[in-house]
């Protein structure tokens, strides 16, 4: 079993992979580590950077690697999370109005639409029943357990069962809120920035298959970037996903002032927040085409709002 590697080694580790302390010294580098983050989730970044090839004393090590673009590189990924859980509360939101409203206007009373969905998914109650002990939502399951209204119903259950949910809901009356293909990829991101998961340490990931064209065609409309750019791009895996955040909340929320905050949020993070040290990645080609990439696209959704 190996041993927990104390910073001083770790420092030693990343030496030997290549790794430069240049512009962040060694002394601070270890007091990064002790006190914002740890190796492994640092380390994960290094994954965008190419290895020396050639049969020399170097081979193995990583090519033009500063601990500095690690560290802005898991910043920046920090301050993506947050903006996407809150992209995914508004989607969140608005994905329990758009249902609301279709009961009603499908003439539902509620309860039937909820109770034919717990007939097919059953395990959803033991999960609503296993949060009973929650002061946040005890008295709601006290309440109404188990004939849930569907008001009652999306305020218990998690963003996986509301888009099974939704999807349900497009079985029963033929009205779709959104593709649950892209909902769930809308979940994954949820998720991932929930538990703190790194967003874009494998830019260079592709996705299986092609882009949906439903996603070529939403960034075609906005006029922002060319084919060949298009198809470079919406290949890697995270800025697809991301992409499809977009056109979902671009889809989903409906009210105009939210929806124009949300995008000049990302913006400002966008022009400012991620370029402030953007001479880091400046012969880094993967992360100055998938940053510009995303930035004509959300610059040209703020035009259209």
């Amino acid at each position: 079993m190996k041993k927990l590697l104390s910073p001083d080694q770790l420092i030693e580790h990343m030496k030997k992979k290549g790794i430069k302390f240049s512009i962040v010294d060694e002394t601070d580098a270890k007091i990064f580590l002790v006190n914002n983050n740890y190796y492994m989730k640092l380390a994960a970044y290094r994954t965008n950077y190419e290895k020396q090839k050639a049969d020399c004393d170097t081979k193995g090590q990583y090519i033009n690697l500063e601990f500095a673009y690690l560290k802005e590189l898991s910043t920046i990924d920090m301050h993506l999370r947050y903006k996407i859980i809150e992209m995914c509360l508004d989607i969140e939101h608005n994905m329990k109005l758009a249902l609301l409203n279709g009961v009603e206007n499908a003439g539902d009373d509620g309860y039937k639409l909820v109770a034919d969905f717990i007939a097919q998914n059953d395990k959803v109650l033991k999960v609503i029943h296993g949060h009973r002990a929650s002061e946040y939502c005890r008295g709601l399951i006290e309440k109404y357990y188990p004939k849930f209204p569907i008001w009652v119903f999306v305020e218990l259950i998690s963003f996986g069962d509301l888009t099974y949910l939704c999807d349900f809901y497009f079985k029963t009356y033929g009205e779709e809120i959104e593709d649950r293909k892209f909902l769930n990829i809308v979940r994954d991101l949820r998720n991932a920035s929930a538990h703190s998961n790194c967003l874009i340490n494998r830019l260079s990931d592709e996705i299986k298959g092609a882009p949906d064209k439903r996603i070529i065609d939403f960034v075609k409309s906005l006029n922002a970037v060319g084919k060949s750019s298009i198809s470079n791009n919406l290949k890697h895996s995270f800025v697809y996903n991301f992409v499809v955040l977009l056109y979902v909340y671009n889809n989903i929320v409906k009210n105009d002032v939210m929806k124009q905050r949300r995008f000049e949020d990302i913006k400002e993070m966008f022009d400012n927040r991620f370029t402030r040290n953007k001479d880091y990645f400046s012969k880094n080609n993967l992360i100055k085409s998938q940053y510009e990439f995303l930035t004509k696209i959300i610059d040209s959704l703020n035009k259209v709002g």
